[in-house]
């Protein structure tokens, strides 16, 4: 009997975290209660502080869980790799790219932590240990990659490191702002593109990006600042957006709500048009304070693409635009909630 409880425990425990983790991709951490977690296991709010303490030792526990998870595919990759260095780079971009790691709620788990962990030792104590120990892997194999070749005078190990680094993180970022659609093959071959090109004598070039894509991302994409005159294209945006979230359209709503917004100077709202004047994508900024920092923020709570105009860097270009009005208006950061 007590094994049953046991066993019966640690699959709620597995079923919370699980329902946690969409929760944090669907509301953020700021809006995160236990109610809307129990509701997405089906539990009530009473059993998930039976299985954890607190919310915040529920949070902590999920982001453990991602972090092993990914530390876990990391390992195995390696395990099946032999000793080449460049096998085993190859396997630790392979890993990192793995549909089960990236999974779009997994993303928006470790962006939304990440943006955090700046003031929480606790989340800071995850998410540095994950960045510093792959980073290490990755260094240490550019490292003997290019002792083989004895190209140390020409090749700079950590220059290529950090690279290698911040490309993996810049397509994590794009698997969050695409969802389920994007093309983690695609993404390998950037990396394997990149590797070729600083290493050619361990890696082979590979084939050319598929055209239609490759004529998706050359197509110009104008970003503009919505007014009144730009109201009824955004709402109809808007209103895709909100049935993204089951919500029934309405696009009167939709427009009556970013009306109130443009009127009361409450959310600066960006739209991405294509170069027939087409609006293919919008994202909404409304600024706050940090008390803790004692500091302006953004925070960013509505970010969507049309179908067809994903995986073209629409995403990609709003979010530089973000980026850029942070910078001008002095936010200290963005913090992501949609």
């Amino acid at each position: 009997m007590a094994t049953i409880n046991q066993n019966i425990q640690r699959e709620r425990r597995k079923l919370l975290i699980d329902a946690t983790i969409t929760a944090i991709a669907e509301f953020g951490l700021s809006k995160l209660t236990l109610a809307k977690i129990g509701s997405i296991a089906g539990l009530t709010a009473g059993t998930v502080n039976f299985h954890f303490k607190s919310k915040e030792s529920l949070l902590l526990e999920t982001l453990n869980f991602v972090s092993e998870e990914f530390d876990q595919s990391i390992a195995k990759a390696l395990e099946k790799t032999g000793s080449k260095p460049s096998k085993r780079l190859g396997a630790i971009i392979n890993a990192s790219l793995d549909p089960e790691i990236t999974e779009h709620r997994k993303m928006a788990v470790w962006h939304a932590f990440d943006s955090e962990s700046h003031s929480r030792d606790d989340y800071q104590l995850i998410c540095g240990k994950r960045d510093r120990e792959n980073f290490e892997l990755i260094f240490q194999l550019c490292e003997q990659i290019i002792r083989q070749e004895n190209m140390e005078d020409r090749i700079n190990a950590r220059g290529v490191a950090n690279a290698i680094s911040g490309l993996i993180e810049e397509l994590w970022k794009e698997i969050l702002f695409a969802g389920e659609t994007y093309n983690r093959e695609e993404a390998k071959k950037i990396c394997m593109s990149f590797l070729a090109s600083i290493f050619p004598w361990c890696y082979e070039m590979p084939q050319p990006i598929e055209t239609e894509i490759r004529h998706s991302l050359i197509k110009p994409i104008h970003i503009i600042k919505v007014g009144k005159a730009e109201l009824d294209q955004t709402a109809m945006l808007f209103d895709l957006y909100r049935q993204f979230y089951q919500q029934k359209t309405n696009v009167p709503l939709a427009k009556k709500y970013l009306e109130q917004m443009l009127t009361t100077e409450s959310s600066i709202i960006y739209l991405a048009m294509d170069a027939a004047g087409n609006a293919i994508g919008f994202t909404q900024l409304y600024p706050s304070y940090c008390s803790v920092e004692a500091k302006a923020i953004l925070i960013l709570y509505d970010l969507y693409v049309k179908t067809e105009a994903r995986k073209s860097g629409v995403g990609k270009a709003l979010m530089n635009q973000a980026m850029q009005l942070a910078k001008e208006t002095g936010a200290s950061r963005i913090d992501l909630e949609t």
